[in-house]
């Protein structure tokens, strides 16, 4: 198969100088990427808006591609000859660079993305007469799509793709044991704040764990009780505080700090609490995140009601914080508070090792990544690690890749 003879470092250049640019202001760049579409409309589509992949490469090129060591030099980057070819390999490890192109069409609006980065966005009328150019980057890709689509029809570019893209750029899965058996420090560290004992009480509950909600509910739901319910949490897992200050302080001081009002209710009414529950109006900050994080590492507490009762939803799967949910479980069925956890099974097999952990390529986040995975009830994603890559590559169980035809 032909590679497209701009190198690599010059291709990122371009793509550096195009972004948060995507929209094609320029006769010349928006013919050059309609024409490009025309021909991606050869092959089969896959998904919605008309989506259509093909796998570019690209050669790294040389070192005098990737800069100017004088240059480098001067401004303080590298303090030797050897320091910059250090550097140029790690930014270009592989004599090939590969980017995933995807066109999708909506609304009469064709959108290009490079590694899942938008570049060209070409709207059916052109919106001023900008003068920035971006033809260089548009003619690239027109030329490598031709390369591909030749490939095709030569019945090669599937074998090439196949043969030659790397594993950082595919999608898999690897049993957590056998991770763990290649860097048992990860086990060791993992696994440090609970005990066994802790760990069979845990599977023992869920094992028993209705689908939806505990068996169990309270007849009534305060402010008080859920901050204190929030302090067994907190106090399971040692978090600062827990002996010397009140469950209000202890939400104040772990909590995600935007509480919708909960604090200023009464404590000790449930006639308030359920006013405040069921008011609409509250609803733009996050009370229930009681153990601060990220978007996808925090630990929230629900209070939940039906006509039945009051009880609890825990939710914290992310691996970082999953030994802390579990613990925090644990606490609230001690103390006779009915949960329910979300993703139960999924975190019991996490501690026994027995889940898989998906693979994501490099430049895909790795949080959120289900849907890489419709199939398989995956919640823990990572990308192919530095260190003992060939075991992890030989451990994987590699998703086979999309097939490119002809439509």
């Amino acid at each position: 198969m032909e590679i497209t003879p701009i190198p690599a470092p010059q291709i990122d250049l371009l793509l550096y100088h195009i972004q948060h640019h995507p929209a094609v202001l320029d006769d010349k760049t928006k013919h050059l990427i309609t024409t490009m579409f025309q021909k991606m409309q050869d092959i089969t589509n896959h998904g919605d808006d008309e989506r259509r992949e093909l796998w570019i490469p690209a050669d790294r090129g040389t070192i005098e591609d990737f800069g100017d060591f004088e240059e480098y030099l001067t401004e303080g980057e590298v303090s030797s000859r050897d320091e910059f070819e250090e550097l140029w390999l790690s930014e270009y490890p592989d004599s090939i660079k590969w980017y995933k192109l995807t066109t999708t069409i909506y609304e009469n609006t064709c959108y290009v993305f490079l590694d899942n980065k938008l570049i060209f966005e070409v709207r059916p009328v052109l919106q001023n007469n900008d003068t920035k150019d971006h033809s260089e980057l548009a003619e690239w890709l027109l030329s490598a799509v031709d390369n591909c689509l030749t490939a095709l029809e030569k019945g090669e570019y599937n074998a090439f793709v196949a043969d030659n893209l790397p594993y950082s750029k595919r999608i898999g899965k690897i049993l957590r044991e056998d991770f763990w058996r290649i860097f048992p420090e990860e086990k060791a560290a993992y696994l440090k704040d609970i005990t066994p004992d802790e760990m069979n009480r845990f599977f023992n509950l869920i094992q028993t764990q209705p689908p939806d909600s505990p068996a169990k509910r309270l007849p009534e739901m305060t402010h008080r009780l859920f901050l204190d319910s929030c302090r067994l949490g907190y106090a399971a897992n040692h978090y600062a505080g827990t002996n010397t200050l009140s469950s209000m302080e202890l939400y104040r001081s772990h909590a995600d700090g935007r509480d919708d009002g909960l604090l200023d209710i009464n404590e000790d009414s449930p006639e308030d609490f359920a006013a405040w529950y069921h008011d609409e109006r509250m609803r733009s900050g996050h009370p229930w995140e009681v153990c601060r994080g990220g978007n996808s590492t925090h630990i929230s507490l629900y209070a939940r009601c039906d006509n039945r009762g009051w009880w609890f939803t825990l939710a914290g799967s992310s691996y970082s914080r999953s030994v802390e949910t579990v613990k925090f479980y644990l606490a609230l069925n001690d103390h006779g508070i009915p949960a329910f956890l979300c993703d139960g099974q999924e975190l019991a097999a996490m501690l026994a090792g027995k889940d898989y952990i998906g693979i994501v390529p490099g430049e895909v986040i790795p949080s959120y990544c289900g849907h890489l995975f419709p199939d398989e009830n995956i919640i823990d994603f990572m990308h192919l690690p530095y260190d003992h890559t060939g075991a992890i590559i030989e451990a994987v169980t590699w998703h086979p890749l999309d097939r490119v035809t002809f439509s």
